[in-house]
């Protein structure tokens, strides 16, 4: 699961974004988005998230509100828009069947936050890259009927790393696979990317519940 991120070190999203060769800091970003290139650190459900994608033919990235109402849903139908969608599930349910198919996204975040249930207490930890580096959320994406950009996280099991924390996690992609992410149409070879991450990926770091950082 993920319900909270981090998105504070935006030359370190730019590395990242940079093997997809999509500049961050393009002036038409910046013009209608200003106060998003400010350093946010515990960045919530239907903010929005700088996204990569492909469109005719070639990378691209704007921003995108975190979370999908499907554009066939009748008003009411869902209480909240879907903000995570569980890979064992997503090539099968309505909400998501067709956007898998050819709608997917790159969500480049610096971390994110999962809460540890012990007795009737929640402990918040930050889970970053181990190396400290950005790192990439696979997820899918929808052109709303009023023309928005909207994104859903994709999660998966959790690896024995993040296990100690929660029993899902955000399907992660290395810097080698988000091209394959963004073009393939080999439902095999897009499976085989929504695999739990290496254990050694990432770092996993108790924070206090009044800290917005590590």
């Amino acid at each position: 699961m993920c319900g909270r991120i981090n998105v504070s070190d935006h030359p370190g999203v730019q590395a990242l974004l940079d093997f997809l060769g999509i500049p961050l800091y393009r002036e038409k970003y910046t013009e209608m988005y200003p106060e998003k290139f400010e350093a946010h650190y515990n960045i919530a459900p239907g903010a929005q998230l700088f996204s990569a994608f492909q469109q005719e033919h070639e990378f691209v990235g704007d921003f995108m509100t975190w979370g999908i109402l499907p554009n066939w849903a009748e008003p009411g139908k869902f209480s909240r828009p879907l903000i995570n969608a569980r890979v064992e599930s997503v090539w099968e349910k309505p909400s998501f069947k067709n956007l898998i198919k050819s709608q997917r996204v790159i969500i480049p975040i610096n971390g994110f936050y999962e809460w540890k249930r012990k007795d009737k207490q929640k402990i918040p930890y930050y889970i970053r890259g181990a190396d400290q580096s950005a790192l990439a959320l696979a997820g899918i994406y929808q052109i709303s009927n009023q023309g928005n950009l909207q994104c859903c996280l994709l999660t998966t099991a959790a690896n024995q790393r993040m296990r100690e924390v929660h029993d899902r996690m955000p399907v992660i992609l290395s810097p080698s696979t988000m091209q394959d992410w963004l073009l393939s149409a080999d439902r095999s070879q897009l499976q085989s990317l929504m695999q739990p991450c290496a254990d050694n990926t990432i770092e996993v770091i108790q924070v206090s519940r009044t800290s917005t950082t590590p």
